[in-house]
């Protein structure tokens, strides 16, 4: 019984038209699939990650994704060369980020989607890891900094 990895992350937004335009520009996603309600409304959508077999998911849920404000659900693995080349590509998008920072275990930068949940890249290096130990101070991305109202 192993689980061989990440199948896909689902996140709830508040404007799936709106949330779908900015993961496309942001991720470069390809969208796959569509998902209908039972009254016709197209309320999910689901994308590849190119280059990955990792999905990601949108579903509207204005009250789900409202309550889920601030939260950092999920953290998405790269290299610590790819981190610079973010915070470059997160510039020419106007979005705005945390610059790179150590953390406990390596490398992150931060910043928001429409609705106000956090996106962390993070790279693994493991002698930072090893330097900070097992308890550390939680980090959180300021929400009135990071966050640009539509």
């Amino acid at each position: 019984m192993d689980i061989t990895g990440v199948r896909h992350l689902k996140i709830f937004v508040s404007d799936l038209a709106w949330s779908r335009q900015w993961y496309e520009k942001v991720f470069r996603l390809e969208h796959d699939t569509s998902f209908q309600d039972e009254d016709g409304v197209i309320r999910g959508m689901s994308f590849r990650v190119p280059g990955t077999s990792l999905q990601i998911a949108l579903r509207e849920n204005p009250g789900l994704a409202e309550a889920l404000y601030d939260a950092d659900p999920f953290a998405l693995a790269t290299t610590r060369e790819a981190l610079d080349a973010w915070d470059a590509y997160l510039d020419d998008l106007d979005i705005p980020h945390t610059p790179v920072m150590e953390t406990t275990s390596g490398h992150a930068l931060g910043f928001r989607d429409p609705d106000g949940m956090q996106i962390r890249l993070y790279a693994h290096d493991e002698k930072v890891r090893a330097a900070r130990g097992d308890v550390v101070e939680s980090g959180r991305i300021d929400p009135d900094e990071l966050i640009k109202k539509r």
